[in-house]
């Protein structure tokens, strides 16, 4: 083989190993991250991404006020210190609040050990910001690199995704295609993810009432993801019946 193959292939190795792999087995097959719960429940883990916002975070938790619901909000550290008055909030009225990043950057954007050091920023930050321990981190956009996922086992933190992803950020986003995603994808046992900031938080707000009622509706219980029974990590097991049924 020439040199300018063997480094082509050498690259090809490398990136499957740092990128391909966890792609496949953790962000596609839930391998170590907390993905839904136990579907006898009849629960549903509520979580918001991006905030908190002034100008929007106030109408989600007026929605999730006025429907009696708690949720679980993965917040970035900088938008927490910038207002604290909103993060009072969301504790006092008895929310989860989690770190999403220190960045908010496509995992594969970054640098490896930038991509390594995030998750235990994000997390001591918010840790000194509410006075707890974060147990859970989800990534911006879900995404992981090798990095990401050793970041988070140094960091002491489990990796969370979803199992209803309602598109609220599309530029094509309207809050009835919001709805209808939500009512399409969820079952006992699931993880919704909106956002309360961003892209998202045009249509989130305006579509949450009506989401919470039809949630309802079919008898789901809405919960913080620190409530919703069964939630583990996943297993190489749920990986191999996660990917067949895909």
């Amino acid at each position: 083989m020439t040199a300018p193959w063997r480094w082509a292939a050498g690259l090809a190795a490398g990136v499957a190993l740092y990128i391909g792999l966890p792609y496949l087995l953790v962000q596609r097959g839930g391998l170590g991250l907390i993905t839904r719960g136990d579907a006898a429940g009849r629960q549903v883990a509520l979580t918001f991404d991006d905030g908190p916002d002034p100008r929007s975070t106030p109408l989600v938790l007026d929605a999730l006020r006025a429907a009696g619901v708690q949720a679980t909000f993965f917040i970035l550290p900088a938008l927490g210190r910038q207002h604290p008055d909103l993060l009072r909030r969301l504790l006092d009225e008895g929310h989860e609040v989690l770190p999403h990043a220190h960045r908010h950057r496509h995992a594969w954007t970054l640098l490896p050990w930038t991509a390594f050091r995030d998750p235990g920023l994000a997390a001591r930050e918010v840790g000194r910001l509410t006075a707890t321990r974060p147990r859970c981190q989800r990534p911006p956009h879900g995404a992981y690199s090798l990095a990401t996922v050793v970041g988070q086992r140094a960091a002491g933190v489990t990796g969370v995704h979803w199992t209803v992803e309602a598109r609220d950020w599309a530029a094509d986003a309207t809050p009835g295609t919001v709805r209808a995603e939500v009512a399409r994808q969820v079952r006992p046992g699931g993880i919704i993810v909106l956002h309360d900031a961003g892209p998202g938080a045009r249509t989130t707000p305006a579509a949450l009432p009506s989401i919470l009622a039809d949630l309802r509706a079919r008898g789901l219980t809405v919960v913080p993801l620190r409530d919703l029974r069964g939630a583990r990590p996943g297993t190489l097991r749920d990986v191999w019946h996660t990917l067949r049924g895909s």
